[in-house]
């Protein structure tokens, strides 16, 4: 079975509005979970840090909000995305906030850059030692801090470092094909993600303050009635992944973005709305200034 985080990140990625992981668009292949954090090896990435580490959790005293951190080596430097899905800062905004690790200020200027629900940043190797030893990110703000939560980081981080020193898996060669045994049963990629954009759109209708017709809530009912017999092994998996992803309402701002989706969702195929998207994507990615990796 696919891994099911990767492809509903991938999918409500695509809705306004939603938390997803700042890495999520990359195919990534899980390597270990340890002490909470997910460490993944990006496919076919051929550099000396293909690897990243992920702790994602809600903040009880935040009104469950989702968090994660996400950090990666990158060469001589290490990669670090905070997401708090209580932020709404604007593509690729500089940022002004200062770095403390644990209980010690970081001195020295770094370049945050804050998109949507997402911070991100180069950091100086020399930290290293002061972010293995510390229990917490914060982002202090002129108006206030920004805490997240890094338990056992340092176990992580030898994970991570097994992980970038551990070669790629060679291709296999391929195998003599097996007789036909009937038609498949896996659900493909396009109609998974129309399923988990499904589940996110009738969450959102049912829950929040969105113009709509009783038309266009029939219309999202009825398709997913009708791809809901092939998801039935997946449902509980994908309802449960969302759950814990969190899925907030859209901002009055999103709500064009999130009609627009509701109108696509209805009026295309499932294999249409997912080349649809992927255009999008594509074009928003070729648009897009070069960024750190992550």
């Amino acid at each position: 079975m696919r891994a099911l985080p990767s492809l509903a990140a991938l999918a409500v990625g695509l809705l306004p509005g939603l938390v997803s992981a700042p890495i999520a668009a990359a195919d990534r292949q899980p390597f270990a979970v340890v002490k909470g954090w997910e460490i993944e090896r990006t496919v076919g990435e051929t550099g000396g840090n293909p690897c990243l580490m992920t702790h994602a959790y809600e903040d009880k005293e935040d009104g469950n909000a989702a968090n994660a951190v996400v950090f990666a080596r990158n060469g001589n430097s290490l990669a670090l995305v905070l997401v708090y899905q209580g932020w709404a800062f604007g593509k690729d905004e500089a940022i002004k906030a200062a770095l403390v690790l644990g209980k010690k200020p970081i001195k020295g200027k770094i370049a945050w850059i804050g998109d949507e629900k997402t911070a991100r940043a180069l950091l100086p190797e020399s930290i290293l030692p002061d972010l293995l030893a510390a229990g917490t990110v914060i982002l202090r703000f002129a108006n206030g801090d920004a805490g997240f939560r890094i338990p056992d980081f340092a176990a992580g981080y030898e994970a991570l470092k097994r992980c970038d020193a551990t070669p790629a898996a060679e291709p296999q060669a391929a195998a003599p094909a097996p007789a036909p045994a009937g038609p498949s049963t896996e659900p493909s990629t396009p109609r998974l993600a129309a399923y988990v954009i499904g589940l996110s759109l009738q969450r959102a209708l049912k829950e929040c303050a969105i113009p709509a017709t009783d038309e266009q809530r029939r219309s999202v009912d009825a398709r997913m009635a009708a791809l809901q017999p092939e998801m039935a092994p997946l449902d509980a998996s994908l309802r449960s992944e969302l759950q814990r992803r969190g899925t907030p309402c859209p901002a009055a701002e999103k709500q064009s973005a999130f009609q627009e989706i509701l109108r696509k969702f209805t009026a295309l195929s499932p294999e249409e709305l997912a080349a649809s998207l992927e255009r999008e994507s594509a074009d928003r990615n070729a648009a897009a200034p070069a960024a750190p990796k992550f």
